[in-house]
């Protein structure tokens, strides 16, 4: 029998040797590049996991994009759906459900506009955004409503243009968990969940998600108060949504187990009756009373505290909710353009309260970290804040609205 080495030769040998050499060449560097892309890959992926852990703020544009109102939509007593679109006419960038949109509105001629943040209240499209907003009541009979939605409610009209700021804010739900959910909320904190749902439903309609279980608990005054019935009832018609309406005042003409489900509020006491455990990622957005209830009882409950995300609406301050101050000692809070050196003994719950109380008058918006408005740098020491920001900050800048000091401080204002 003839080996194939015989056959082929002295050169037939050697070429198959340089053929097989190049192969093990080619291999082994297929193989290192193989290493280089696995270990770039487990990178990325921790990269994206301590991201989405982080929730960094990303905006899709810089500054203000003009929109255009396609259409107004009365929802409930107190309730408008405002649908834009883009005045350039280009296809909307995604943003993550529960975030929102921020709006400069002129309601004085003779001051700056103010600054007003609005929940998304649609799952992401590219076509136009939407968001619900509520006629804020008075605080008292002697004095108008809220000037932002006041403004919307009377003077926005089909075809006005508005500069909106890109959808930002650390309120949102998870895209990488599949953890089901039960979203929580008290009046117009319904707008977040609302965008929340209907994603989660749309992402199962075309085959990107496992539709994850969604329980969503929603409370109300009664059915004139009660918005986007609709959308609230084609949600409950998915196998995957659990929908339960609780009104606190119902009307004489509102019929338990038609208009609502439960008499009442959101309470935790209802959500242990509906729920089957509490082994869920929890979302809750309301009034501050219902917030300041609400998350604690949670937590009471056993829920670990980075199971349950809340956002109160508004410019709203809750106490209780807020992470203490690691600094309790006294320390010196300086406002360089002022030339100011005040002592800060903890009695404020942020560096605006503060020098508001002192007489520096600083710019501000939302009042709750979620507008940026009262951005200011810090040029010594370091702040802290009592809730996470909803907009991007450098190293060297804070929000003074929810930010306090953790040591001797000087802000450039």
């Amino acid at each position: 029998m003839v080996s194939g080495a015989a056959l082929l030769g002295a050169s037939g040998l050697q070429t198959l040797a340089t053929l097989l050499g190049d192969r093990h060449r080619q291999f082994k560097r297929r193989r290192r590049y193989a290493e280089r892309r696995s270990q770039f890959d487990d990178q990325f992926a921790g990269a994206l996991k301590w991201a989405r852990a982080a929730k960094p703020i990303f905006k899709a544009w810089a500054g203000e994009r003009p929109f255009r109102v396609a259409a107004i939509v009365d929802e409930a007593l107190g309730y408008k759906s405002f649908y834009l679109v883009p005045a350039d006419g280009l296809a909307l960038p995604r943003f993550e459900p529960g975030q929102y949109l921020t709006f400069s509105l002129p309601v004085d001629p003779q001051r700056k506009p103010i600054v007003r943040c609005y929940s998304l209240s649609e799952r992401p499209r590219e076509d136009y955004y939407r968001v619900t907003i509520k006629l804020a009541e008075p605080p008292s009979r002697s004095l108008p409503a809220g000037q932002g939605s006041g403004h919307f409610h009377t003077l926005v009209k089909v075809g006005s243009t508005l500069g909106v700021q890109a959808p930002q804010g650390a309120f949102f739900l998870d895209p990488s968990d599949q953890l089901p959910v039960v979203l929580i909320s008290g009046g117009v904190g319904i707008t977040p969940m609302l965008s929340m749902a209907n994603s989660i439903v749309h992402e199962r309609a075309c085959n990107r998600g496992t539709g994850r279980t969604v329980y969503l608990f929603a409370g109300f005054r009664n059915s004139s108060e009660h918005p986007c019935r609709e959308q609230l009832a084609d949600l409950a018609q998915h196998e995957n949504i659990h929908c339960d309406i609780s009104y606190s005042r119902p009307l004489a003409t509102d019929r338990l187990g038609h208009n609502y489900t439960h008499l009442g509020h959101a309470s935790i006491i209802r959500l242990k009756q509906i729920l089957p455990s509490n082994n869920f990622q929890f979302y809750v957005c309301g009034p501050p009373q219902m917030m300041e209830e609400l998350v604690p009882a949670l937590w009471k409950w056993g829920v670990p505290e980075s199971h349950v995300h809340f956002e109160a609406f508004g410019p709203a301050s809750i106490k209780g909710l807020q992470k203490p101050n690691p600094h309790t000692a006294p320390c010196q809070v300086g406002f360089a353009k002022s030339h100011s050196e005040l002592t800060w003994k903890g009695e404020f719950s942020s560096l605006l309260d503060f020098a508001e109380n002192e007489g520096i008058v600083l710019d501000s918006g939302c009042r709750a970290g979620s507008c940026g408005q009262c951005l200011l740098k810090v040029l010594e020491g370091k702040v802290t804040y009592t809730k996470t920001p909803g907009v991007p900050l450098a190293a060297n800048e804070c929000l003074t609205c929810i930010g306090v000091p953790e040591q001797d401080v000087v802000l450039e204002a």
